[in-house]
């Protein structure tokens, strides 16, 4: 095309020109006053491509009215306050003729657009578009509780753990996370951003400023960790995308957390190393610049997502309207359109972005603010469900980081699950589906590995045997080569039945191939087909998670017929029962101790022997007194805590009574359902009748054996909405309710929002000597600060205390007598019951620690031997003796 040469004769007019990227520091702010949609007095305009442009550009990209005259033209009816080229990117020849003017009197914009609309130079002029951050609001009409709430419900519905299976996402990827503010030294973030930048005032901090609403600066933060916060590191969430790197951009001015100034953003984040960037904002405002930005930016190979936005509208929405950005709307946990939700033909994707059910309502993610879950909090929103969607973005480059964006998207729509059975009213208007991390992730192609399994490696001469590929890369075809088998060959990906008719051993050969490449794996006498099989040992477990003191059954499932079996369990605290041992094809045992516990079973028959080893395979719970339960971690300890459809249980900083964490209790925000008056209600209608609004902190397995006295120590405080009787406490042991030592079995609240925490006392005499289970319960009617503070039950600072010394012999289950006990160190060990050749004695501390071992033979098997333990710090100390056919165990106390 010829260009026509760019001269001083054109007409002028006059444009204000926004520039996000370079704003001063030290200028004044200002809200949206004239046009809510767009920045007040910015303007873009463009040169047509064939006109010859020759204007110098400051180092600030700032522009000299004068260069353009029919710019500076209206210097004398406007009041021209700056004109930048705000957008460089890759010397993009569109956004190189691109100018931004800025006036002072914006409410007279429209006239301004009208004047430079008339110029034959210009391409377009347009008004700058205002953009916003898309959470809902977290006040009391969102954040409400209702019933179990599963915390991690958005990675569960997108199948989460089974994609990091695949692939724990590399740090090589980096997603920038283009938002508000981003608060870079989270501890569940700081490790992961490897860059930062504030956009609006130029500087490498992307912080949140010191002013201002702690939780309305926190949205580029929760944004941040719904992507990629630390994941596997005992704190905090987890993030779909794992171990993929953080860019955070600060895109906002000082003063308004809600407002984004997101393109000059998202340019810096391409600019410096991004593959995918994240949009939690926008607006309805078009933009033939936007567009052209965005265009530059898919065009380096970086994927761009945005939110479809929160108003349940089909209009259009930007940027995620744009060509080659994703866009993403937002579903609840049954995958239903979330209620704010936008939807309509230009939305890409869903993502969870709304509420679980029955809770929590929202997503729980990182925070500058500091709340009820410290520096994490709930927020639901399409600004929610972008980043869940970016992390994936992350997930899939870190499988193969040679994909397009359009790759990238393709894969994400292709695996994602319909959603349209339960949103029949939005038929067409949510994109393809709900995203689907696992199967994404296992459809994400690169170049392949061969690998695959077998349930067996050895069987009877015309057995058949299954294949199943686990090749990586999404191999497109499968060449299998059977040696010796029938059929020889297949090309399915599972072959199934493949038979082994003759005696031999034989070689198993797997061909993979896509578009990246092929691989080959051979396995030589990978297959054995013999009629003189050795054992080929399976096992079963009748409960993986007993109570100690619990009866379990392990149970040999081996082929090929074996004859004896050899069972090893590690640690040694347990005994086989019911006449059973280490020899016994199917033993029971039980546990004395807590913890995890693993399993080896040796089987052999008439042609030989094999072993195989479980790690961690059993866990048992339970504790043995004394013990106190702190919370300090974030977690219940040793108990376990439930709640039901109508209640909330969960650990949090609001239950925590001179510590950090303690258990919170609440009920319903719709308390439908519920029997009895705020103030005449009685304690069988809560106990009875309100068992959808019980929740429950419990304990199995409290070892009180050889004690006689115990006592249970708790911190209460209660608080109530409408009425005391709406909040209700009471503490059970084995099924029956017990009181404090004041006489008092079910507990209230006295006043509304002041309850002083209270310690109560509860004697445990009368289950000393035995193995019982502690509950501690609630039933609440509104959950928390729904009518004012709600109905609440707050335990912290618990625990059991053995009060008096543990009496000899005091398990009459045990054949083993240990006394004196406690003892000083040096005490006997007395049994009858050992008829082996040879007794082992071990002592192991309740850590597992092996702290003595002795092997008796010959005479003494009969037992009665003295053991000098004196060196041993004080604590409690386990005793096995086992002759090989039995073990018996007894705990002493060392004083």
């Amino acid at each position: 095309m010829k260009t026509k040469p760019y001269t001083a004769s054109f007409a002028a007019k006059s444009v204000r020109m926004l520039f996000v990227l370079v704003l001063f520091a030290g200028m004044n702010l200002f809200g949206q006053t004239f046009d809510k949609n767009y920045q007040d007095g910015r303007i873009y305009f463009k040169f047509k491509d064939d006109i010859n442009l020759n204007i110098a550009v400051r180092s600030d990209n700032s522009v000299d009215f004068n260069q353009i005259p029919f710019v500076a033209a209206l210097q004398s009816q406007y009041r021209l306050k700056e004109m930048t080229r705000p957008f460089y990117l890759n010397n993009d020849h569109k956004l190189l003729r691109t100018f931004m003017l800025e006036i002072e009197d914006f409410d007279k914009v429209n006239e301004v657009i009208q004047k430079l609309g008339i110029e034959q130079a210009l391409e377009y002029v347009e008004k700058v578009p205002m953009d916003y951050i898309h959470y809902v609001p977290n006040d009391s009409l969102y954040n409400l509780f209702n019933g179990p709430n599963n915390w991690n419900w958005h990675l569960d519905v997108i199948q989460a753990e089974k994609a990091w299976d695949i692939s724990k996402g590399s740090s090589d990827i980096k997603v920038a996370i283009v938002d508000n503010a981003v608060w870079v030294d989270h501890p569940d973030l700081a490790d992961k951003i490897v860059l930062q930048r504030d956009t609006y005032y130029n500087t490498n901090n992307a912080n949140p400023p010191a002013s201002g609403d702690p939780f309305d600066w926190s949205h580029g933060t929760h944004c941040a960790g719904l992507t990629a916060a630390i994941s596997d590191n005992g704190i905090g969430v987890a993030s779909i995308g794992y171990n993929v790197s953080i860019i955070a951009v600060k895109a906002a001015n000082n003063t308004n957390a809600n407002g984004i100034y997101g393109y000059p953003g998202i340019q810096w984040a391409a600019n410096n190393g991004a593959d995918v960037i994240s949009m939690s904002w926008g607006g309805p405002g078009y933009s033939a610049t936007n567009q052209n930005l965005i265009n530059s930016i898919y065009n380096m190979g970086i994927v761009l997502l945005a939110s479809a936005g929160n108003d349940n509208v089909s209009t259009a929405h930007y940027p995620s309207g744009y060509n080659n950005v994703i866009s993403i709307a937002s579903t609840n946990s049954d995958d239903e359109k979330t209620d704010f939700s936008n939807y309509g033909t230009t939305v890409d994707l869903c993502a969870p972005g709304g509420y679980a059910s029955p809770g929590p309502s929202g997503l729980l993610s990182t925070t500058y603010n500091t709340g009820t879950y410290g520096n994490y909090d709930l927020m639901a929103g399409t600004s929610m469900s972008t980043p869940v969607a970016a992390g994936l973005a992350g997930l899939i480059l870190s499988i193969n980081p040679a994909l397009t964006p359009a790759q990238v998207e393709t894969i994400m729509k292709n695996t994602s699950d319909d959603v349209y059975a339960v949103n029949p009213d939005y038929t067409g208007q949510l994109g393809t589906g709900r995203i689907n991390a696992f199967r994404a992730a296992a459809s994400t192609p690169y170049e392949p590995t061969a690998n695959f399994s077998t349930p067996v490696t050895t069987i009877l001469p015309g057995g058949g045997i299954d294949f199943t590929d686990l090749s990586t890369g999404v191999p497109s075809t499968w060449q299998w080569t059977f040696q010796g088998g029938t059929p020889s060959s297949s090309t399915e990906q599972h072959p199934s039945n493949i038979k082994f008719n003759s005696p031999g051993v034989y070689d198993v050969t797997l061909t993979v191939t896509n578009a990246f490449g092929t691989n080959t794996l051979l396995l030589e006498d990978y297959i054995t087909a013999t009629n003189t099989p050795s054992p080929y040992v399976f096992i079963g477990i009748s409960d993986s998670m007993p109570c100690i003191f619990e009866e379990i059954t392990l149970s040999d499932s081996s082929l090929y017929n074996p004859n004896s079996w050899e069972w090893t369990i590690t640690p040694e605290t347990y005994e086989f029962v019911n006449g059973t041992s280490s020899a016994s094809q199917n033993p029971q045992l039980s546990f004395s101790m807590p913890g995890a516990y693993s399993v080896s079973l040796t089987a052999a028959n008439l042609h030989g022997s094999a072993s195989m080893n479980y790690e961690n395979l059993i866990f048992v719970n339970g504790a043995i007194p004394t013990f106190s339960v702190d919370m300090e971690d974030g977690t219940p300890g040793v108990f376990m805590v439930w709640d039901t459809i109508k209640s909330q249980s969960k650990i949090d900083v609001r239950s925590a009574n001179q510590s950090n964490f303690g258990i919170h209790f609440h009920g319903d925000p719709v308390p439908t359902g519920w029997s009895g008056s705020p103030t005449s209600g009685t304690a069988t209608q809560a106990w009875e009748s309100n068992l959808a609004f019980h929740g429950k902190a419990y304990i199995c397995g409290v070892d009180a054996t050889g004690m006689e006295n115990v006592a249970l120590q708790l911190d209460l405080r209660q608080t109530y909405s409408l009425g005391p009787k709406f909040s209700w406490f009471r503490v059970v042991v084995n099924g029956e309710q017990l009181a404090d030592l004041d006489g008092n079995t079910d507990f209230n609240p006295t006043t509304a929002a002041a309850d002083e925490w209270r310690t109560l006392i509860f004697d445990l005499s009368a289950y000393a000597g035995q193995v019982f289970d502690i509950v501690l319960q609630s039933a609440t009617r509104f959950s928390d600060k729904t009518q004012g503070e709600g109905d609440n039950v707050f335990i912290d600072n618990i625990s059991i205390t053995n009060t008096t010394p543990v009496k000899p012999d005091s398990r009459p289950s045990s054949s083993l007598r240990v006394y004196p006990n406690p003892s000083d160190g040096l005490f006997t060990l007395s049994s009858s019951k050992l008829t082996g050749a040879e007794v082992s004695i071990r002592v192991t501390s309740l850590l597992g620690n092996v702290v003595y071992t002795e092997n008796i033979s010959g005479s003494n098997a009969g037992l009665l031997r003295t053991i000098d333990l004196s060196h041993l710090p004080a604590g409690i100390y386990l005793v096995s003796l086992s002759d090989g056919l039995q073990q018996l165990n007894q705990r002493i106390i060392i004083r």
